[in-house]
């Protein structure tokens, strides 16, 4: 049975897709969130209804009316701002205070603190890491610009600024000014940031190549001086519409490969990671060291604006 377990998963899924919408791929897991997603909006629906005043949603549940993407599972609490005292928490509902500064907007009929206010409260309270993660994401128009910016750097900085807590504020200002909206993927994101805090030489972004057969792509990280270009090995460009145009999964690697031959033959060493390396600062580390890039922790945790 655990033998055929793979087989049977995506066999299902994609005759259960078939029915609901021709042609698109997706796996069980990402049923199961969109599912639990779901159930995470209807209960802000219930919470709203049954409140005596209008809530406004905040922190991780406003992340989730905004679709900001989180590293990690957010906690089953729903989070309001409201009048009281801060944290108070009443029937898994946790309310924050108000800001003189809120301007609510709606999301999915609910009102929501703005797509900066909610990166600014997330990135005060959870990892460096995924501060960026959610703050790339809300910079970002996506990677085939299909979309448009969720927030500016400037709005972000600003509702950061906001932060009563002295230890919120400044590592949400220190997300703020490293977040960069180039970033195509949680991957990219979140390799970036565990760079950084091993101690890497910031990498150029979303370097364009030629050589004498035109474009030969974007690299993800470029650090020219010491010849090296960094792809971060995630699934989300491969599996894009405008990147595959269709292709099968033999010819889109058969490409992947032959960029890589065009982009060393430029005279690049293409260094590639996935998520197992590029989420954990220590492996990122001993990875970077081991394929010749300096490494200062001290001296880049000072220019983040973050303790050691």
């Amino acid at each position: 049975m655990a033998a055929l377990s793979r087989t049977t998963e995506t066999t299902a899924t994609r005759v259960h897709l078939r029915v609901v919408e021709p042609g698109r791929r997706t796996t069980l897991r990402q049923i199961a969130r969109a599912r639990t997603r779901r159930e995470h909006l209807e209960r802000l629906q219930l919470v709203a209804c049954s409140r005596a005043r209008p809530a406004v949603f905040a922190y991780w549940s406003a992340a989730l009316l905004h679709d900001l993407p989180m590293l990690n599972a957010p906690p089953s609490t729903v989070h309001i701002l409201a009048a009281g005292p801060a944290g108070s928490a009443d029937r898994g509902v946790v309310a924050h205070p108000r800001t003189p500064e809120l301007r609510p907007q709606r999301r999915h009929g609910l009102r929501v603190t703005s797509p900066a206010q909610t990166v600014a409260h997330l990135a005060g309270r959870t990892s460096f890491v995924e501060g960026v993660v959610i703050a790339d994401h809300a910079l970002a128009a996506g990677a085939f610009d299909e979309r448009a910016p969720l927030a500016t750097r400037a709005e972000i900085v600003g509702a950061a600024e906001h932060l009563v807590d002295p230890g919120e504020r400044s590592r949400a200002l220190a997300v703020a000014r490293f977040a960069d909206g180039r970033a195509e993927s949680p991957l990219e994101s979140v390799s970036r940031a565990t760079m950084a805090l091993a101690g890497a030489p910031p990498p150029e972004l979303q370097v364009p190549l030629h050589d004498l057969n035109g474009l030969v792509g974007r690299l993800d990280f470029c650090w020219p001086a010491l010849g090296l270009a960094g792809e971060a090995d995630g699934a989300e460009k491969l599996l894009h519409p405008a990147f595959n145009r269709s292709r099968g999964g033999w010819d889109v690697l058969a490409a992947r490969a032959e960029r890589e031959r065009r982009i060393e033959a430029a005279g690049l060493r293409v260094l590639r990671w996935r998520w197992e390396t590029g989420r954990r600062v220590d492996r990122m580390a001993a990875f970077l060291a081991n394929e010749g890039v300096p490494l200062d922790a001290k001296s880049r945790l000072a220019e983040l604006g973050l303790r050691p």
